[in-house]
């Protein structure tokens, strides 16, 4: 049994593979082509979208793998019972727990990882790409500034005009800012140079300005105030808001909060890597056909299955959310009933092939 074991093993982990590659190029494909359109539509520099992606990679993965393994255990498998090889090793002796613990292990292995991505890696990717997000949108005015061209903003609150800007877009010559203050008060300013900097705490973007001079007051009012610089801040773009793009899933696991949504997204996060070894389970109990069946007969049914689970977790997290259901129950329910399920199929591997 040794040797099938490995044998078994061995297809297992290439049809994985290769399951969770095509997956990814699904997932991730369809992602970057949103980015894609974002980024023609000047919302991000197209040199970013690499890094976009790499920091959403995590999150694909921990919600790829689950579906990637129940892929490649329903294939494996099913290929033994469509070509009589599993009827010869139940007859020389397999039993169903033997085929569980055949499959638990490469199961395991990937709870761990889905784990380690829900727990660890993929709050930190998040937190990462919500500090990206609020700095490309901090920085999208400024990027987008044209040498000798009045530049100015989509409420028309601001307009900055530079005569000259470098190379990589950090600096800028002979600058000209005009801006209305929300009490009405208006703001001139001219400046023989400005630098860029960006402050990614308070989500602002500043022009440190030289040798220069700014004007402000009301409109037809005589209290204007004139000051004269040689190095003055300037800031031109504020996003206070951009921080939570990402939400609760860009919080670190030991930061959660310990009721609402930190409480549901804790519960989420364990649900991941129960839900990957459950899926596992699922597979091996849908994967017998008849012989010389097709080996993706059961592909579909078993899909539909495991889609069903996934939104009841999912609706099982919106509920915590909204504090309907006691936050103890958390999302052992749905596991309890997939379980039940999972106890009525496997049934079907315990009896010889007719």
């Amino acid at each position: 049994m040794g040797v099938a074991a490995r044998y078994v093993t061995r297809e297992l982990l290439a049809v994985l593979i290769v399951t969770t590659l095509v997956l990814l190029l699904i997932g991730a494909g369809g992602r970057f082509i949103g980015y894609l359109q974002d980024a023609v539509a000047g919302k991000y520099a197209a040199d970013t979208l690499l890094t976009i992606i790499q920091l959403r990679l995590p999150e694909f993965l921990q919600l790829i793998l689950p579906f990637a393994l129940f892929v490649a255990v329903l294939l494996t498998l099913s290929r033994l019972h469509a070509e009589s090889e599993m009827v010869i090793l139940q007859s020389g002796g397999l039993s169903t727990l033997r085929l569980l613990l055949w499959v638990a292990w490469p199961a395991l292995l990937m709870c761990g990882l889905v784990g380690w991505l829900a727990f660890e890696l993929a709050p930190r990717s998040n937190q990462r790409l919500g500090e990206f997000f609020l700095e490309q949108r901090a920085r999208q005015d400024f990027q987008n500034v044209n040498p000798g061209v009045f530049n100015t903003n989509s409420r028309g609150t601001r307009v900055l005009y530079a005569e000259t800007v470098s190379e990589d877009r950090t600096r800028l010559g002979t600058v000209f800012i005009w801006e209305r203050l929300d009490d009405g008060r208006e703001v001139t300013t001219w400046a023989e140079s400005g630098t860029q900097r960006f402050d990614a705490n308070t989500g602002s973007q500043f022009l440190v300005l030289e040798k220069g001079q700014s004007y402000e007051g009301l409109a037809g009012a005589a209290d204007y105030r004139l000051i004269e610089f040689n190095t003055l801040g300037q800031r031109i773009s504020t996003d206070a808001s951009g921080s939570n793009r990402v939400g609760i899933t860009g919080v670190l696991t030991r930061e959660l909060p310990a009721t609402g949504k930190g409480a549901a997204e804790l519960h989420w996060r364990i649900a991941l890597p129960v839900f990957t070894l459950v899926a596992a389970l699922i597979a091996v109990a849908m994967a017998r056909v008849r012989p010389r069946a097709s080996r993706f007969s059961q592909v579909l049914p078993g899909l539909i299955l495991l889609l069903l689970y996934y939104l009841a977790i999912m609706v099982n997290h919106y509920l915590l959310e909204e504090e309907r259901i006691p936050l103890g129950a958390g999302m052992w329910v749905v596991h309890a009933l997939m379980l039940l399920v999972l106890q009525f199929l496997l049934r079907r591997v315990a009896q010889p092939v007719s």
